[in-house]
Order: C-alpha cells, then structure tokens, then sequence
C-alpha cells in the first residue's frame, strides 16, 4: 500500500540497496585493483551517479573508501606483523612502495616506520 502512495521510495530503497552491495564488494575486494567504471559495468549503474550516491549515502568518496579501508588494514599489519612496509603495501593494494607510504603519511600524518615504531 505504501509503495502504491509512494513509488519513488521504492527506487530509492532499491539503489540504496544496490549501494550496499557495491560497499560490501569493495569491503571483499580492496586489495584488488578498482576502477569507477569497472565497478559502475559491475553494478550497472552509471558512474556518476554512483559517485554521487555513494558520497551522500556514506559521507566520502568511493577512492576515500578504498584508501580508508587500505590504511586501516595496513596498520593492523604494521602493528601485529613483522611484513616489510613494502609487502604491507602490496598485501593492502597500493603496489607502489612509494605512492603507499605517501598516502600512509597523507593519512596519519607519519610514515609506516614511525606507526610502527609507536608500537
């Protein structure tokens, strides 16, 4: 009966739904290599506004996510690991050494080394 009343609900519940799917594989697949448009083919839904949904739904990014979610992971690793900081960035996804420790100081604001130094 709601739905009757209110039929633009029901497709926003469906591509909310459809969102969750999308943050549930990048939460799987965050190690893998993501593109935007491989993941708006994936999900058939177009780019933008799957970038637009995501950042109004979730309050970042899809690329902040990823990032978010690798830097988190790396410090688990960091800390309870004894991985070089190279096999950590490879083990999170950013393959680079460099391009990882950069994001990693971006992020927390002091190298791999020093966070795991703290430690």
């Amino acid at each position: 009966m709601e739905q009757s009343w209110h039929p633009e609900s029901v497709t926003v519940s469906r591509k909310r739904m459809e969102l969750a799917a999308v943050k549930e594989y990048l939460d799987e697949h965050y190690t893998e290599k993501i593109m935007l448009e491989e993941l708006s083919e994936k999900f058939f839904i177009n780019k933008f506004y799957l970038s637009k949904i995501f950042k109004e739904t979730y309050g970042t990014t899809v690329n902040n996510y990823l990032i978010s979610k690798r830097i988190t992971r790396a410090k688990q690793l960091l800390r309870f690991t004894d991985m070089t900081v190279d096999e950590v960035g490879v083990a999170v996804g950013m393959g680079d050494a460099n391009y990882f420790s950069w994001m990693f100081r971006k992020v927390e604001g002091s190298s791999p080394r020093e966070y795991r130094k703290q430690w």
